[in-house]
């Protein structure tokens, strides 16, 4: 409930959840980024969970949900009732909660530049020993909108990276002599950041000079394979199921976190491969009715993330149809038309068929596609789409489902397509704070 969020509220989470860490005392490992940080977070996590003893905010990473994380209190609803359980039960999770870990990673989003939405009030609650940060992008740009001045959009977009920038830098900046930053050098305003007072740890899938230089990335029906090379040796991780390219960065990037944590490449790999598993909603592949294969991207979207994933629906469909569901990418402000028409572009060269859900795509990317002579039909919301949409899907089809969450939640359309219903446990938003949600929209 949003008015009962008070200053003080805050302040009273965060003292508690500071004391809560100051007793554990684990090692922090922040990660941080537009996109890609529960992936990222997850993955080091269970590499780091077969020698330590690992806590992952999993998915919680703003400035209510990180420090109610570190007290393990889970608000299954947001009203005044949750709330007042969570005041009374912080001071009694400190008083009675020993469970020690040795490894807190915490994943750290930000949405403004203002307090308590940016990285300088979350590097309040924690401080951590080692920071990740897998991109920079205007993803949440909603909120950076009113601090920059251009009306060019191409002006506007670099202001408003400039800031996201400079915000996401804090946590890397934060990191003291004997701490390390994981470094992507291939975002050059990750690695503007440069130099830093910490040690540093480079990846890049461009500079082979980099400590992990990523060689390869192939994609094929039945696989994801991952070539790099680290102190003059050359590894392989092999996944099976196809993925995005953005995801050899994740891997890479916590194959270096746990380098650091005294885990070996070799080990890390074999962990990665023997125990791979992702977050629900991020590429996860299901059997679908008429034979069709599901692919599951529902837990959000934005430019880069929705690329990455309409780049691997040829790779992977073979002679079979393509067809996207794809929906809003929300929270971009200003920047909203300019990045859905990005969007719109690379549709034809990736699909042969796109079902839209929105207003922004139907404003945005709707028409680009009419002017191009592609395939295409566009929906105001999911309540206008969800009578026609089983109905548009054919036998043997490819289908991509993505888009934003806010009061879009396509998981709905992946839900109604899949073959074996009891398959909607591994979709992403379950509960009963989301059905809520979901009926709401």
């Amino acid at each position: 409930m949003n008015f009962f969020l008070t200053p003080i509220v805050l302040l009273y989470i965060r003292f508690f959840a500071k004391l809560q860490l100051k007793k554990i005392n684990p090692q922090i490992i922040g990660v941080g980024g537009s996109s890609g940080k529960t992936s990222t977070a997850w993955l080091i996590s269970g590499i780091l969970g077969k020698k330590y003893e690992v806590k992952h905010s999993k998915g919680k990473n703003s400035e209510t949900g990180i420090p109610l994380n570190i007290l393990n209190l889970d608000l299954k609803e947001t009203g005044l009732r949750d709330w007042l359980r969570a005041l009374i039960m912080a001071p009694i999770r400190v008083i009675a909660d020993y469970k020690k870990y040795d490894i807190y990673v915490v994943e750290m989003g930000i949405d403004s530049p203002k307090k308590p939405k940016n990285m300088e009030y979350l590097l309040g609650i924690v401080k951590p020993h080692m920071g990740v940060i897998t991109n920079i992008s205007v993803e949440h740009s909603f909120n950076f909108d009113p601090f920059v001045d251009s009306k060019d959009f191409t002006k506007r977009k670099e202001e408003i990276l400039s800031l996201i920038a400079k915000e996401e830098g804090q946590l890397l900046k934060s990191i003291n002599e004997s701490g390390i930053s994981v470094v992507n050098l291939d975002d050059s305003l990750i690695s503007d950041l440069l130099p830093l007072k910490s040690k540093i740890i480079t990846v890049s899938a461009k500079l082979p000079s980099a400590d992990f230089y990523i060689s390869s990335i192939g994609i094929s029906r039945e696989q994801f394979e991952v070539n790099f090379t680290f102190l003059k040796d050359d590894y392989k991780i092999t996944v099976p199921r196809p993925l995005p390219k953005y995801f050899a960065y994740s891997f890479v990037l916590s194959i270096a976190a746990a380098f650091s944590f005294g885990i070996s490449v070799e080990d890390s790999i074999d962990l990665l491969i023997s125990n791979f598993e992702l977050p629900p909603g991020r590429f996860s592949i299901f059997k679908g009715i008429k034979n069709t294969t599901i692919i599951d991207s529902s837990y959000n979207s934005s430019l880069e993330a929705a690329v990455g994933a309409l780049e691997v629906i040829p790779q992977i469909s073979e002679s079979r149809r393509k067809v996207g569901v794809l929906g809003d990418m929300r929270e971009l402000g200003s920047l909203s038309k300019i990045q859905h028409e990005l969007m719109a572009r690379e549709i034809p060269k990736n699909l042969d068929f796109v079902i839209l859900i929105g207003p922004m795509t139907k404003s945005y990317v709707a028409p680009v596609l009419e002017r191009s002579g592609f395939e295409y039909k566009s929906f105001e919301s999911y309540k206008e789409a969800k009578t026609q949409i089983e109905g548009l899907i054919k036998k043997d089809d490819v289908v991509l489902v993505k888009g934003s969450q806010n009061t879009l939640f396509l998981e709905r359309v992946v839900e109604m397509l899949l073959l074996d219903s009891k398959d909607s446990d591994k979709l992403c938003r379950r509960g009963k704070f989301w059905d809520v949600k979901r009926k709401q929209s």
